[in-house]
């Protein structure tokens, strides 16, 4: 009976293991994040992917210079600063 129990739990385990796997969080590629934030009416001047977000120069639609973070998994903007002239906030 005992054996029985452990290889229908083996079996199950088995079975279940692909199933019971969580996927991984995706990251969202630099054309999908392009593409959103010029949806948005940013004007992308330069992008840069930092470990899990991506830091992206653009222009807005009044023609100011921005400096975004963007978590690359979600494609969200976390922070939004003005850049002066010679790139510095």
């Amino acid at each position: 009976m005992r054996k029985t129990l452990l290889l229908a739990a083996l079996a199950t385990s088995i079975a279940a293991g692909p199933l019971a796997a969580q996927p991984a969080a995706t990251t969202t590629r630099f054309a999908d994040i392009a593409a959103r934030l010029e949806g948005q009416g940013f004007q992308i001047q330069e992008m840069e992917r930092k470990n899990d977000r991506f830091e992206v120069k653009a222009m807005n639609a009044q023609g100011q210079r921005l400096r975004l973070d963007v978590d690359a998994t979600t494609g969200a903007i976390l922070r939004q600063d003005a850049r002066t002239r010679d790139g510095h906030r």
